[in-house]
C-alpha cells in the first residue's frame, strides 16, 4: 500500500515542479515571441493554441475516467478487464484524434475565405499541424491513463516534465532561428510524437502485461466509460463557464482595457493558483478508487482528513502570497498601469482561501466512489448564478472588484456549503464536525503565515532579485512554521516515518 501512495504523491510532486516549469517558460516566452513574431504572427500562434483548447472538450472527461476504471479493474487483480478498459479507451481516444484532425483539415481548407489571402497559408497550416499535435496527444493520453490507473504516476510525472522542456526549448529554438507559427506548430507535433514515444516505454515498465488490441474493445467498457464521463463532462462545461464568466461580463459591460488588465492581473495569476491545487490533488482521485475498491474504511477516512489538512494549509498560503506578493509581481512584469485590478485578485484570493483546499479534497473523493454525479449540476448552476450577479454587479457601478466578488460568491456556497454537505452525509461525517475541523485548519494556515508576511514587508520591492527572494524566504518560512505549529507530534513522526521508509508494506 505504501509503494502506492509513494509512487502517487512523488506524481503529485512532478505535477506541481512541472507546473511552475510551465509557469516560467510562459513568463519568459511570451514577451520574446511578441517581440520576434509581431502582433499578428503572435496572434495567429495564440490562435493555433485556442484551437486545440478549444478541441479539449471532445476529451468528454475522459482522461479521468480511463484512469479511474483501469484503478478498479487494477485492484480487483483482473488482468482481462484491465486490458479490455485499456483497449476500449484507446479506441475511444483515437476516435477524439481523428475527429479534430479531421476538423483541423476542414478548418484550414477553408480559412482562406475568412482571413486575408496573405495570411491564409499561415492559419491553414498552424491550423493543420496544431490538430495532428492534438490527435498524437489523444494517443499519449490512452497510456496515461494506464500509467495512472495502476497508480504510477511518478512515471507520467517525469513524462510531462520532459515533454515541457522540449516544448519550450524546441519553440524558442525555432524563433531564434528565424522560423514562424507554421514551423513552430510542426515543432509541436514532433514533440508530441516524442512524448507518446516515451509514454509507450513507460506504460510497460508500469504494467508488462498491457495489452491493446481491437479485439479486447467492449461495448460493455465503452458504455461503462461514457456512463462516468458524460458528468465528468457536464462539470468540465459547467466549470468553464465558471472561470470564464467575469471576463466575458467585464469585455461586454465594461471596457477592452479592463479586460486586458483584469486578464492579466485576476485571471492569469488566480489560474495559477487553481492549476496548481488541481495538478496536487490529481492522484486522490486513483487513490480513493483504490482503496474503496479494497474495502478499506479506516484508511480511506484517514486519508480524506490529512488531504483535506495539507490542501487548506496550502491554498491559504497560496491565496496570502498572491495577496500580499503579487502586487510588486505585477508592478514588476507589467506595470503600475495594471494595480487597478489588484482588488479583483484580493477578492478573488480571499474567497478560494476559504474554500479551494478541502473542495479540490471532496472532488476527488466523490470521483473515486463514482458518487460525482451531483457535481455537474451544481458546476453549470454556480456558472449561471456568475454571470446574473457579474452582470448585476457591472450595471450597478461596482466595477472590476464587485464583478470579482459576483464570481466567488456562489462558488463559496457551492464549493463551501453544498458539496461539503453531500459529501458528509455519504461518508457518515458531522457536519458540524467538518466545519469546525475546517476552521481551525484554516485559523492556523493564516498564523503559520504571520512570520512570511512580515518578511515580505521588510523584503519585497518590484525587482526581480527582490522578488524572488521573497517567495523563497516566505515559503521557507510558512513550511517551518507549518511544521512546528500546523502539524501534530504523530504527524510529523508518521511523515518523517513515510518518507525515510525504503520498504514497502504488504498489499
Amino acid at each position: 500500500m505504501n509503494r502506492h501512495l509513494r509512487s502517487l504523491l512523488s506524481g503529485a510532486g512532478l505535477r506541481a515542479l512541472v507546473y511552475a516549469v510551465a509557469v516560467l517558460i510562459g513568463l519568459f516566452l511570451t514577451p520574446y515571441l511578441v517581440r520576434t513574431l509581431g502582433d499578428r504572427q503572435y496572434a495567429i500562434f495564440v490562435f493555433a493554441g485556442l484551437f486545440t483548447s478549444w478541441c479539449g472538450l471532445v476529451d468528454f472527461g475522459m482522461t479521468t475516467t480511463s484512469a479511474r476504471f483501469v484503478t478498479l479493474a487494477y485492484s480487483k487483480g483482473n488482468e482481462r478487464r484491465l486490458n479490455e478498459t485499456a483497449s476500449s479507451a484507446a479506441f475511444l481516444f483515437s476516435g477524439m484524434g481523428l475527429v479534430v484532425l479531421a476538423a483541423a483539415v476542414s478548418a484550414a481548407c477553408f480559412c482562406n475565405r475568412f482571413v486575408p489571402a496573405d495570411e491564409g497559408s499561415v492559419y491553414a497550416g498552424a491550423l493543420l499541424f496544431s490538430g495532428a499535435a492534438f490527435a498524437v496527444s489523444k494517443l499519449s493520453d490512452a497510456l496515461s491513463g494506464v500509467i495512472n490507473g495502476v497508480m504510477r504516476q511518478e512515471l507520467t510525472g517525469w513524462a510531462a516534465l520532459a515533454y515541457r522542456l522540449a516544448l519550450g526549448a524546441v519553440t524558442f529554438l525555432i524563433v531564434w532561428r528565424g522560423g514562424r507559427v507554421v514551423a513552430i506548430t510542426v515543432g509541436w507535433l514532433g514533440v508530441s510524437v516524442m512524448n507518446l514515444l516515451v509514454l509507450a516505454v513507460f506504460v510497460r515498465r508500469a504494467y508488462p502485461s498491457l495489452r491493446l488490441s481491437p479485439r479486447l474493445i467492449r461495448k460493455s467498457r465503452i458504455r461503462e466509460l461514457f456512463g462516468y464521463s458524460v458528468y465528468a463532462f457536464v462539470q468540465q462545461l459547467g466549470t468553464l463557464l465558471v472561470r470564464r464568466s467575469d471576463l466575458v461580463v467585464i469585455g461586454a459591460l465594461l471596457t477592452l482595457t479592463d479586460v486586458t488588465h483584469y486578464n492579466l492581473a485576476v485571471v492569469t495569476l488566480a489560474s495559477y493558483f487553481v492549476t496548481l491545487s488541481e495538478e496536487l490533488t490529481a492522484w486522490q482521485t486513483n487513490w480513493f478508487t483504490h482503496l474503496f475498491q479494497k474495502n478499506e474504511t479506516k484508511l480511506f477516512e484517514e486519508s480524506r482528513l490529512y488531504a483535506y489538512k495539507g490542501m487548506t494549509y496550502l491554498t491559504v498560503f497560496m491565496a496570502m502570497i498572491l495577496i500580499f506578493w503579487a502586487r510588486d509581481f505585477l508592478a514588476f512584469w507589467v506595470g503600475d498601469a495594471y494595480l487597478d485590478a489588484f482588488g479583483a485578485l484580493v477578492v478573488i484570493a480571499g474567497g478560494l482561501a476559504l474554500y479551494r483546499g478541502s473542495a479540490d479534497v471532496n472532488i476527488r473523493v466523490l470521483q473515486g466512489i463514482a458518487r460525482h454525479q451531483i457535481l455537474a449540476p451544481m458546476a453549470v448552476g454556480q456558472g449561471i448564478v456568475g454571470i446574473v450577479l457579474a452582470v448585476v454587479a457591472a450595471k450597478s457601478g461596482y466595477g472590476m472588484t464587485g464583478v470579482a466578488a459576483a464570481t466567488i460568491v456562489p462558488a463559496l456556497v457551492v464549493n463551501g456549503l453544498a458539496v461539503p454537505l453531500y459529501v458528509c452525509r455519504l461518508v457518515g461525517e458531522r457536519p458540524s464536525r467538518y466545519f469546525a475541523q475546517h476552521a481551525r485548519h484554516l485559523i492556523a494556515a493564516a498564523a503559520a503565515f504571520l512570520p512570511a508576511w512580515l518578511f515580505l514587508r521588510a523584503a519585497l520591492t518590484p525587482a526581480l532579485p527582490r522578488l524572488a527572494l521573497g517567495l523563497f524566504g516566505s515559503t521557507l518560512l510558512w513550511l517551518g512554521m507549518i511544521w512546528l505549529f500546523g502539524l501534530s507530534r504523530v504527524e510529523r513522526k508518521k511523515i518523517s516515518a513515510f518518507f525515510r521508509k525504503k520498504g514497502d508494506s504488504a498489499e
